[in-house]
């Protein structure tokens, strides 16, 4: 039984077919964003369509065989926010989690509400990240869009509506917006009406992995498969990416190192209390039934290598193989210089929209070997700031499981086990969110009784990348210099974004 699966991030788009958990079929295209102001991440969602149906073509254009695709899913970015038509036409482009735009609109909702009940209903702490700040800044800015506008949706709603019409809201992505209680499972309406909106300006709520419809007959046309086949309610991409690991029980996690750096975890009952909030941690849905789920986050992670190699390192070149070269110099060595890795503020625990990155301890010696290496030793401190953390509320992980385009990467993954000191595994299939997704959809249709049953066959491990213990101590020193960087500069950009207010205790 064949299944497509859609994985779109901020900066990639994917598919892949899977028969159980055999990939028969993948594709990949990079695709990029804009910035008209300073903290502002747009997209042109039609043209993101347009790649997304490209690339799920030329997926199954080099498909093993012809093989009957019974269903499709899909996992996407989170909180990105496009207003739509009723016919399902963006009438804004879409703004990313990334963006930073809404801070005054955070600091409204935390005014009025405060954060500690904010998060208490929601399990999101209040950020300019979240959906519903999104959607209050379009409500005082655009509103014109008010005449038109039907929906306010995610990607994923907004890929549903494109495949079958349905703008099927799942419960993690639902649960991530600030404006959902994850308990009750249901949108909190008196911080919808405070925006201004009602549920059914939103999409239509369900669990994720559910059948919601069957596929647009134009679009099974186009595509060239089962005019019949069953379009399933997918969920965020980092919860897809932790099914395909096999992250569906506590103590494991996932170690998603993309164009974000994530750690993520789940437990079975809703961790929503003052410490995690103080972390900046989320509680939501997971995709998995009757689970929770948290991540950490440096949304700088695989963004700051792609920033270094654009504009410092190749500038003539945008290739892979560059790319390649460029991490091909790195070592188990931490560089004499530093790197905060801020470029769109600060993640967890922090989170400051404020903060920027710096490099830190430049000499005439300093050589773009000694910067890049600076960078990737910054995605593995900040990772271990986020277990100690972590550790500290009883989150205890004793599997950390590696994914993504850095799972590949086994100097860099022997760099991070080293500075973290624990092992990480790496996985037979590390595109774990197609994965994911595909187990998902299968286990919807019936090919898998259940998610344990899809992992024990699908989920394989591959290597175990131990510590380094002859570079241990040299990153003990050299994470230690970093611990104190982010307070060291607080105030410094706090003094030049003076003009912001601050949205959160960071």
């Amino acid at each position: 039984m064949a299944v497509i699966a859609i994985d779109l991030g901020a900066t990639v788009c994917k598919a892949a077919i899977f028969d159980g958990g055999r990939m028969l079929g993948y594709c990949c295209r990079h695709h990029d964003y804009t910035c008209p102001e300073d903290g502002w991440a747009e997209q042109d969602a039609s043209q993101v369509w347009s790649l997304v149906s490209r690339v799920v073509k030329e997926c199954l254009a080099g498909c093993q065989g012809n093989p009957k695709v019974e269903a499709l899913s899909v996992s996407v970015q989170g909180d990105a926010i496009i207003p739509i038509d009723s016919a399902g036409n963006p009438l804004h482009a879409a703004i990313l989690g990334m963006d930073t735009r809404s801070y005054r609109e955070a600091f409204d909702l935390e005014d009025r509400f405060g954060s500690g009940p904010l998060y208490a209903a929601t399990g999101m702490p209040c950020k300019p990240l979240n959906a519903i700040t999104k959607i209050l800044w379009l409500e005082r800015n655009h509103p014109e869009l008010r005449k038109r506008l039907w929906k306010y949706v995610h990607y994923g709603e907004f890929l549903l509506m494109k495949l079958a019409g349905i703008p099927a809201v799942d419960f993690s992505m639902a649960s991530r917006s600030m404006a959902f209680d994850p308990v009750v499972k249901d949108w909190v309406p008196s911080i919808l009406d405070y925006v201004g909106i009602g549920p059914g300006q939103l999409g239509n709520v369900t669990p994720s992995g559910v059948p919601i419809g069957i596929i647009r007959k134009a679009v099974a046309d186009e595509w060239g498969i089962n005019r019949n086949a069953l379009l399933v309610a997918g969920s965020h991409n980092q919860c897809m990416a932790a099914i395909g690991a096999g992250v569906i029980e506590p103590h494991l996690a996932c170690y998603s190192m993309g164009t974000a750096e994530v750690i993520s975890t789940s437990f079975g009952s809703p961790k929503i209390s003052p410490a995690m909030l103080e972390a900046n941690y989320p509680c939501y849905c997971h995709a998995v039934a009757d689970q929770y789920f948290t991540i950490t986050l440096n949304q700088s992670g695989g963004l700051s290598l792609e920033w270094f190699h654009h504009n410092i390192r190749e500038r003539a070149s945008d290739d892979e193989a560059a790319f390649a070269r460029s991490l091909a110099q790195v070592r188990l060595k931490p560089s004499p210089v530093l790197f905060l890795p801020h470029l769109v503020g600060s993640g967890t625990p922090t989170c400051d929209h404020r903060s920027r990155g710096a490099f830190i301890g430049m000499s005439i010696k300093t050589s773009q070997v000694d910067l890049l290496q600076a960078v990737v030793d910054a995605q593995a401190f900040e990772a271990r700031l986020n277990l100690e953390t972590l550790d500290n509320l009883g989150i205890v992980i004793t599997d950390l499981r590696a994914v993504d385009w850095g799972a590949k990467e086994t100097r860099i993954l022997e760099l991070k086990a080293t500075v973290l000191n624990r092992p990480i595994r790496t996985l037979r299939t590390p595109e774990a969110a197609l994965l994911g997704t595909a187990m998902l959809t299968q286990t919807a249709v019936g090919q898998f009784p259940d998610l344990a049953s899809a992992c024990n066959e699908c989920v394989q491990i591959a290597c175990t990348i131990e510590p380094n213990p002859r570079a241990k101590d040299e990153y003990q020193e050299s994470f230690e210099r970093f611990r104190q960087l982010y307070g060291t500069l607080k105030s410094f950009y706090r003094h030049w974004h003076s003009g912001q207010p601050a949205y959160a205790a960071v």
